[in-house]
């Protein structure tokens, strides 16, 4: 690939890129750019987090980038109920058996632990002493709470992450869209957007969800006549369409017969014009996905006693359909 294409791999993948004319030149000038990926151990892991991420990793070793995926194990012992690094280590190793399932080519990505190389500290505190604590609430998104119910652990995220950042020689660093280049994250599937109640397991599509669980969850979900803000018809965009390179509808028998769309505009111009509606695309939508879940995880054993390692013990909570 040359470096415009390459340039449009990473633009496919980031929804918002810090310096793109830095980046086109860094293109011209290297023939094997390292990219490193930073991923926070997560133990209910989202679909873009397993099917997105292995796309996105995918895309990139295809474009000719040397790919590193930065495990951030050590900032998963925030949480109270995973307060050790074995349980935030284990995690992790379902993460990446996750990916493996899902057909990321991690033979040609190296993983590497934050946990086996903190030796950062200097710049960390260098970090921390010229911040602000207003600036520390701001940049961890914790405006919302109350001062006295912020754990002092959240502080040292975005030091570590900073000097973690700084001491990796990489060219390129792929980030979370809430922390170079954002990825993409996919809306809620439900009405109220600003909804964030983490209880509420309709919100997303995780790697573990299956059967009836996962097809009330499509069924429900918000899907407006209009293509704004319309949820159903994002994740078809960054997950099925990338993932099978079309969308199937089978319609109901009354509106003709079954449809194929070879890329998004198609599938928009149809849904505008009504020749296909919420339901035949919540439809769809349900098959796709099932097809793409239920080799990653109902037969992925290893996955399974990873997590179900973590559900043993009386001090971690891990919710599980």
């Amino acid at each position: 690939m040359n470096p415009a294409e390459r340039f449009t791999v990473l633009s496919s993948i980031g929804g918002e890129c810090m310096c793109e004319e830095g980046l086109l030149q860094l293109l011209k000038r290297k023939a094997t750019p390292i990219c490193c990926i930073w991923f926070q151990p997560i133990p209910e892991m989202k679909i873009e987090q397993g099917i997105m991420k292995t796309i996105h990793v995918n895309r990139m070793i295809k474009a000719g980038f040397q790919v590193k995926i930065l495990m951030a194990d050590w900032f998963v012992q925030r949480k109270s109920k995973i307060d050790t690094l074995d349980k935030a280590r284990t995690i992790g190793l379902y993460n990446i058996e996750m990916w493996k399932a899902a057909g990321m080519d991690l033979h040609k990505v190296e993983l590497l632990w934050l946990s086996d190389e903190l030796n950062h500290h200097p710049i960390a505190m260098d970090v921390a002493r010229k911040t602000t604590m207003d600036e520390m609430i701001r940049t961890c998104g914790l405006e919302i709470y109350e001062p006295e119910v912020i754990p002092a652990s959240e502080f040292f995220y975005p030091c570590i992450q900073v000097s973690a950042i700084l001491c990796r020689r990489v060219d390129i660093w792929l980030l979370n869209v809430d922390n170079e280049i954002y990825a993409y994250t996919l809306p809620s599937l439900l009405k109220d957007p600003d909804f964030r109640n983490k209880a509420n397991r309709g919100r997303t599509i995780f790697m573990e969800d299956e059967g009836e669980f996962l097809e009330l969850k499509i069924r429900s979900a918000f899907c407006p006549p209009k293509v704004a803000g319309n949820p159903c018809l994002a994740y078809i965009e960054y997950v099925i369409f990338p993932w099978f390179g079309k969308f199937e509808v089978a319609q109901k028998e009354e509106n003709g017969r079954n449809k194929t769309f070879a890329n998004m505009q198609e599938l928009i111009a149809s849904y505008e014009n009504g020749v296909i509606d919420c339901a035949d695309v919540k439809l769809a939508f349900e098959k796709a996905i099932k097809n793409i879940l239920q080799p990653v995880f109902s037969g992925n054993d290893e996955a399974r006693a990873l997590i179900n390692a973590l559900k043993v013990g009386p001090d971690i909570d891990i919710i599980m359909n």
